[in-house]
C-alpha cells in the first residue's frame, strides 16, 4: 500500500478532521521511513487532487467528493486467532475474516457469520490441525465441498480453512492481514462458501459497494483473472453500469 493510500485509509477510519501531527504519528507507527518533507508533499498532492480538504489551520479531512477506502476492522476473536497463527506459523501468510464482511452491501441479510482462514496452500493441513487443537468447541472445515457448505455454514462456531490465492489483494489493520474490497467482491463470485449471495443479491452487493466505497477496478479484474472469473465479473460490471 502506498503512503497516499494509507493517508486516505487513515482519513476514512478517523471519520473526523485530523491534524498533520496525528497523521504523521499514524504513519510512523507502521512505516518509519517517512519524513516531514515527504508528508508535506503528499498532503499537498492529495489536496490538489481533491482527495483531501483543508478545513482549518492545520486541519484536514476526507473530501466530500472522495469515496472512502473500505476498511475491514477485525473483531477481537479474529485478531486473537490471527496473532496465534502468526506465532505458530511466522513465515506463512494468512488472512482471517468473517463472511459477514459483505453484510453492509446486501439487500437481504442472511444469518451467516462463519470465520474464514485463508492461508497459503502448503500450510492448510497444519493450520487446520492447529485450529482443531485450539478451538475444540468449533467445527473446523478444511476446504469444504458444496454439500458441506450447504450443511454447516449456517451453524454457529464454524471456521473454514481455505487456500489463499497467490497475489491476493490484502489490506491490513494494526499489523493483521485483512481482506480488501476487491478480494471480497471476487471471492463472493468465485467461492462456494458464498453461494447464498448469488443471483440478484450479487448485483445488489456490487452496486452498493461501488456506490459507497472506493473500488479499484484494475485490481479487481487482475485478481478475478487469477480466479478465472474475469469474464463473469466484467458481465456484472456491465450489467450494473459500473
Amino acid at each position: 500500500m502506498t503512503f497516499s493510500s494509507e493517508i486516505i485509509k487513515f482519513a476514512t477510519s478517523k471519520n473526523k478532521p485530523f491534524t498533520r501531527k496525528e497523521l504523521q504519528e499514524f504513519l510512523m507507527a507502521s512505516r518509519k521511513d517517512i519524513s516531514t518533507g515527504t508528508l508535506h508533499v503528499l498532503l499537498n498532492r492529495l489536496l490538489e487532487n481533491g482527495k483531501l480538504a483543508k478545513i482549518g489551520r492545520g486541519l484536514f479531512s476526507l473530501s466530500s467528493n472522495t469515496k472512502p477506502q473500505f476498511v475491514y476492522i477485525p473483531s477481537e476473536a479474529e485478531s486473537t486467532m490471527a496473532a496465534a497463527l502468526k506465532r505458530k506459523f511466522p513465515f506463512v501468510k494468512c488472512c482471517v475474516w468473517k463472511a459477514n464482511a459483505i453484510t453492509p452491501f446486501m439487500h437481504h441479510v442472511p444469518s451467516m457469520s462463519f470465520m474464514l482462514v485463508d492461508v497459503e496452500r502448503i500450510a492448510m493441513e497444519p493450520v487446520f490441525q492447529f485450529l482443531q487443537s485450539q478451538y475444540p468447541k468449533s467445527m473446523i472445515l478444511l476446504n469444504p465441498s458444496h454439500s458441506d457448505c450447504d450443511r454447516y455454514l449456517n451453524m454457529d462456531n464454524i471456521i473454514v480453512v481455505r487456500p489463499l490465492i497467490v497475489e491476493t489483494p490484502l489490506s491490513s489493520h494494526q499489523g493483521t492481514n485483512t481482506p480488501s474490497i476487491e478480494k471480497i467482491l471476487v471471492d463472493i463470485v468465485a467461492d462456494k462458501e458464498f453461494d447464498y449471495a448469488g443471483g440478484a443479491e450479487l448485483f445488489h452487493i456490487y452496486t452498493n459497494a461501488f456506490e459507497t466505497v472506493d473500488v479499484n477496478q484494475k485490481k479487481l479484474l487482475r485478481y478475478a483473472s487469477r480466479r478465472n472469473r474475469k469474464k463473469r465479473i466484467e458481465q456484472i460490471l456491465k450489467s450494473s453500469n459500473l
